[in-house]
């Protein structure tokens, strides 16, 4: 009986003596882990969105199916042509043209921006345009839910074009440069004095875009217009820039 009691004793001892210790380094082990993935977590949330864009595999052709040009011609069906009609657009006929489904730019910038938009204004789309860019310095860009008072003032996103600019978001007149673009991959996949390819999405605040095939806009920016023209940039400043516009169609998302 007495032997049965000592070891009772013991046997109560030696237990809550590894509870306590194993309970304890528990305790340090899952601390240590949860500091551990907060910390992963910050560095995720403290990314800038054009971290994503690094290294040769963001050159990967991820083109959706439905972003297809086939001679100038999305694929699929219920797809609108923009450039039927200069009736449809505002725009200075001394800087631009718009004939036989075409649309040409040329301007010698200066004091002021020259816009080009859509009379109609657009919510969710998806967007084909076929590009191309020449001049001196030349600048411009895809214009995207703009809201223009006049040719120089044209708040609103830019799908952009221009050295140092292809690929980029850019919100004219609001937030500047949204998502970045690096330029060396950017040098790697444009086509100079040569037709660009740009398949847009634009779906509530997120906005998507393709270059060439090569996905170089993903973003969902809060703050973004959510409607408003397409149109085109020919940009201020001691520059000459010449553009042309193959194709431009739409397709309205409900």
């Amino acid at each position: 009986m007495i032997l049965r009691s000592v070891e009772n004793h013991i046997t109560m001892r030696f237990t809550h003596t590894f509870c306590r210790k194993y309970a304890f380094t528990s305790l340090i082990f899952f601390s240590f882990l949860f500091l551990v993935i907060s910390g992963f977590m910050q560095v995720e949330n403290n990314l800038s969105p054009n971290q994503f864009f690094t290294g040769e595999d963001s050159l990967k052709i991820t083109l959706p199916k439905e972003g297809r040009l086939v001679d100038g011609k999305p694929v699929g069906k219920h797809w609108v042509n923009l450039l039927n009609s200069q009736a449809d657009w505002n725009m200075d006929t001394s800087a631009y043209t718009l004939s036989r489904g075409s649309l040409h730019g040329d301007y010698y910038g200066g004091k002021f921006h020259n816009f080009a938009w859509t009379k109609k204004v657009y919510k969710n789309f998806e967007l084909q345009a076929l590009v191309k860019l020449s001049g001196k310095d030349a600048n411009s860009g895809v214009c995207i839910r703009i809201n223009p008072t006049n040719a120089d003032n044209a708040p609103g996103y830019q799908v952009d074009m221009g050295e140092g600019y292809w690929g980029c978001l850019w919100e004219e007149k609001r937030a500047g440069m949204v998502q970045k673009f690096p330029d060396d991959l950017a040098a790697k996949l444009v086509k100079q004095n040569y037709w660009n390819h740009y398949y847009i999405i634009a779906r509530g605040h997120h906005i998507e875009a393709w270059l060439n095939g090569v996905k170089t806009i993903d973003i969902v920016h809060p703050e973004g217009y959510e409607e408003g023209s397409i149109g085109f940039q020919l940009c201020h400043g001691d520059k000459h820039t010449i553009l042309d516009v193959q194709s431009l169609y739409i397709k309205e998302i409900n």
